[in-house]
């Protein structure tokens, strides 16, 4: 007969009388159960396994009531003995971010397939769960003669900035190479000398200093004239083991500020990082103390946003605003199907937590009903891995309700890439049955391995279409050299899409770049392999510091799947605890998974990055 980890370990508890006082005795069984504890969750952890990860679940809910510190012991004691992380960076991320993982987990079925669920969308370890979520039902249903505005021949600029993560305790100097997850600060282990000196303007492995974002809202000016801008969430830097709720507020606080100076009309969105700790944004049905964030929020968006907006903040951090007649914006808060967001995994079946989908719904329909066109802005899109499947499944139904009559555009950021997928209605996935574009936005910080960037988009205010898109970056390999020579930064236009991409697949002037444009566009990079090459280096806004992702490698076909992914369900990219993984076992950014000498699989990042990227809140892939 075999016996299970869990099994021993209550007997253990059962052995320890733990109701007792701490003798020497107790302290021995304390020191089996962490034993236990750690040989479960390394399992999971080299093997990847479902089974192993399931299992090792259930241990560490067994002994949560026992004592929930001997769980958080036992996963901070991982790190050393495997060397995955920082230590000082570890035990802030567990002893932050595991209180609710195991609080969920004690909610939780694990046995009845909440488990496989929490195992899939965090480690990637179990298969992929049967959609449950079921089907919505609609006030009215979709018109069957559906007509879209025409357009005015009128364009205006806007401005689309994502993923923020300017660092007020950027050091000029300090050490850019550090062995922690963010450099160019200065930790109580900084060295006296660093390995690489951080410039004053950036550097790849580091968020942006102050004066680099200030330096790019001087420089907007200078190529567009924003009629308003969107900014699709995170805010802080990414020192997550670290962060409080006061100094998150802080953050912010003066983020805001910085941004004010320089736009006059903007529409946010709440991305993951705004919560302290990162990620972790309560619902009603999961415990939590959530008020705080919307308050501060909304305090903070009061200089944009209208007043009944500003009240629908301080719910639940959505809102709708109507930046013009006949045109409204839906800012979403779309960490409600974050997979890192580990309030989540204590109650799965709560497939629209705090109602929001319902509310979506209602918005849209009053939109539908008033003949009016509509963006969607949000931080995490549906259309990546890091959006929880049955949440996603939910929001495509409405996407394909009220697309492409009411809802226009929808724009998102989180994964610091320049990327865009598409959705379609029912049926096949052809340019014939397009039906919405994602716009995924390149992130502002450099982090990691990307230069800075921003969209400008030109816009028709008849039908509130895109119809081009500008992408600006500057060149972060030259700090020093504009350190040394006393210059600023070189923004400049990377790519027009309708230029770049129209030279593969030719558009009409008076055409946007629709749904199925972007379809045929995706075609081109499937016939075309410089076609694909040119779409790889602008997904890294050309830093040219991104692996190859060559025809060699099933690199090529899996991400033009996550381009005709307008759901999670359909990305053919698999979630990792970490960097997300081809399906030939090789990363994105470092290549081939390696080995350490433990044995344990390089899930926690890249040879040049063993920590867990996930975990701390960074992209993804």
């Amino acid at each position: 007969m075999r016996i299970s980890a869990s099994t021993v370990i209550l007997s253990l508890m059962a052995a320890a009388s733990i109701t007792a006082a701490p003798t020497p005795v107790h302290i021995e069984k304390r020191g089996i159960i962490l034993d236990k504890i750690k040989d479960a969750f390394a399992k999971a952890l080299t093997s990847l396994e479902c089974g192993a990860c399931v299992s090792a679940l259930v241990v560490a809910k067994d002994v949560s009531y026992l004592n929930r510190n001997w769980v958080l012991d036992a996963a901070n004691s991982l790190c050393s003995t495997f060397k995955i992380m920082d230590q000082d960076v570890c035990k802030g991320l567990v002893y932050s971010h595991g209180p609710v993982l195991i609080e969920s987990a004690m909610r939780a079925n694990l046995l009845s397939g909440d488990g496989k669920m929490i195992c899939f969308q965090i480690l990637g370890a179990c298969p992929a769960p049967a959609i449950t979520s079921g089907t919505l039902t609609f006030p009215k249903p979709k018109p069957t003669n559906i007509t879209v505005k025409a357009a005015s021949g009128n364009r205006v600029d806007v401005l689309h900035l994502s993923d923020w993560h300017v660092d007020d305790q950027y050091v000029v100097g300090s050490d850019a190479a550090c062995n922690k997850p963010l450099c160019c600060r200065k930790y109580a282990d900084s060295p006296l000398v660093p390995g690489r000196a951080a410039s004053s303007w950036g550097d790849y492995n580091c968020d942006a200093p102050v004066k680099l974002g200030q330096d790019l809202l001087k420089f907007v000016p200078t190529v567009a004239n924003p009629s308003f801008s969107i900014m699709t969430g995170d805010i802080p830097p990414h020192n997550v083991w670290a962060e409080t709720r006061e100094i998150v507020m802080a953050e912010e606080k003066a983020a805001y500020s910085v941004m004010a100076a320089g736009i006059t009309n903007m529409y946010p969105a709440v991305g993951n990082h705004e919560a302290a700790p990162a990620n972790l944004l309560p619902t009603p049905n999961t415990g939590g103390d959530y008020k705080w964030l919307y308050s501060h929020l909304a305090d903070e968006w009061a200089r944009w946003l209208p007043a009944d907006a500003v009240n629908s903040v301080r719910n639940y951090g959505a809102y709708t605003a109507s930046p013009a007649p006949g045109f409204r914006i839906i800012s979403l808060n779309t960490n409600f199907c974050y997979t890192m967001n580990f309030y989540l995994y204590g109650a799965l079946k709560d497939y629209d937590p705090f109602g929001e989908l319902k509310w979506f719904i209602s918005q849209l329909q009053a939109a539908e009903d008033a003949g009016e066109r509509v963006w969607v802005i949000g931080h995490v899109s549906p259309s990546q891995t890091d959006c929880i499947q049955n949440w996603s499944a939910l929001y495509y139904q409405v996407v394909q309700r009220y697309s492409p009559h009411v809802i226009a555009e929808q724009f998102f950021g989180h994964s610091h890439y320049d990327e865009f997928a598409i959705s379609y209605g029912s049926g096949a996935k052809n340019a014939q049955n397009a039906i919405l574009t994602s716009w995924i936005a390149p992130s502002v910080t450099p982090y990691t391995d990307l230069n800075p960037g921003f969209r400008v988009y030109k816009v028709d205010i008849g039908n509130w279409n895109v119809y081009d898109s500008n992408t600006y970056v500057a060149d972060l390999s030259k700090a020093a050299t504009w350190d040394a020579t006393g210059a600023t930064p070189d923004w400049h236009l990377e790519y027009s899409a309708r230029e770049a991409y129209g030279a593969h697949v030719p558009i009409a002037a008076d055409q946007p770049l629709s749904p199925a444009w972007w379809h045929n566009v995706t075609n081109a990079f499937e016939s075309n392999d410089a076609a694909f090459q040119k779409y790889w280096t602008y997904r890294g806004k050309s830093a040219n510091r991104m692996a190859a992702c060559t025809t060699n490698t099933s690199c090529p076909k899996e991400m033009i799947c996550d381009m005709r992914a307008g759901k999670s369900t359909d990305t053919c990219s698999q979630p990792a605890f970490g960097l997300q993984k081809r399906e030939d076992g090789t990363e994105y950014e470092d290549g081939p998974v390696a080995q350490d000498v433990s044995g344990l699989r390089s899930v926690f990042g890249s040879a040049k990055k063993p920590w867990n990227r996930k975990l701390c809140g960074l992209p993804s892939i």
